[in-house]
């Protein structure tokens, strides 16, 4: 089968959601092909480390336990600080200067908590800013719907969102016809405009519209947090919030989870049974593009036709996430 031809891409992925560490939680992880451990200090901040300790190699995510702020190894307590700095041995008088683990830039925003991956270990130049939906009363509490784990890339997904071609034919249940109105370039941040027309009959019938219509924008911010803000008329005007988290677990798989929210309406059963169903459709739309994903070839240079939507523009900005040139692109 065909594998991904890219390589992983740098920039803000989650690992966690805010609820699944508490104060004192350790959680070992895998992603981007390296084994961490992520742990909450006394303090309430999150940290992200190397798994395995630079003493005997133990890894900290089995046993470990957080003490304040800092980590003790399961293997011979040696307890390294919130910067990988190894602060104490039990049994030693002496700590070993180079006992140091390394550490992972880490913010934690809209429930989430995120890394910072660069290829060349670089700090992070750009942040992935709070989501005014998370804080508003006005809309449900962000839910983590869906998660998936695709033999694909990250850029390969993120690019669904560009691919206007596909969007009424393998998405048929859904979408009746879509036109990519604008799409605008913020350095890391990518923002693509449309204009849709939904096929869901359903929301006719209940809502009493003639047509259900709206706008689309698809937020990318780098390629591991690609956010869909949609505007619905179908007799009321329903706000919908679906966001997809794409982290690389290695250079084969990427691991996608499903967030959702939407603005209240009416009364709380309708909007209950309005989230319901646009939960459902999300996931299925994603589980149509999965067997694509995970047998198609990367073509560097499509032939693209003028209905595909501007997917060359999209790799084009793709390409600042990468150390190397992208084989096959030219600048």
């Amino acid at each position: 089968m065909p594998g991904p031809a890219l390589p992983l891409p740098n920039g803000w992925f989650r690992v966690a959601y805010s609820q699944e560490l508490p104060s004192g939680k350790v959680l070992s992880l895998h992603y981007f092909g390296q084994e961490l451990v992520l742990f909450r200090t006394a303090d309430g901040i999150p940290h992200l480390f190397d798994a395995h300790c630079p003493h005997m190699g133990a890894h900290l995510g089995y046993g470990g336990c957080v003490e304040g702020t800092a980590i003790r190894c399961p293997f011979h307590g040696w307890l390294m600080d919130g910067t990988g700095r190894c602060i104490e041995v039990p049994y030693a008088s002496k700590i070993p200067p180079k006992a140091h683990l390394r550490t992972w830039p880490v913010r934690e925003v809209n429930g989430m908590i995120l890394v910072y991956y660069h290829a060349q270990a670089q700090p992070p130049d750009w942040e992935i800013p709070p989501f005014p939906e998370y804080t508003s009363s006005a809309w449900t509490p962000f839910r983590p719907v869906h998660r998936w784990k695709i033999r694909t890339h990250a850029q390969e997904i993120a690019e669904n969102g560009i691919d206007t071609g596909h969007m009424p034919f393998l998405h048929h249940q859904q979408t009746r016809s879509i036109t990519s109105d604008a799409l605008e370039v913020h350095g890391p941040v990518l923002i693509h405009r449309m204009s849709h027309v939904y096929n869901i009959f359903w929301a006719t019938k209940w809502l009493g519209g003639a047509e259900v219509i709206g706008p689309l924008d698809i937020t990318y911010y780098g390629l591991g947090c690609v956010v869909n803000r949609a505007r619905v008329h179908a007799g009321i005007e329903l706000g919908y919030f679906v966001m997809f988290l794409l982290t690389p677990i290695d250079a084969e798989y990427t691991e996608v989870h499903g967030v959702f929210s939407m603005q209240k309406v009416l009364n709380r059963a309708v909007t209950w049974l309005l989230s319901a169903k646009a939960i459902r459709e999300g996931g299925k739309t994603i589980e149509q593009d999965i067997p694509i994903w995970e047998n198609k070839v990367y073509r560097y240079d499509p032939m693209l036709c003028d209905g595909d939507g501007p997917i060359m523009q999209y790799r084009r900005w793709a390409r600042q996430f990468y150390c190397e040139p992208v084989a096959g692109t030219t600048t």
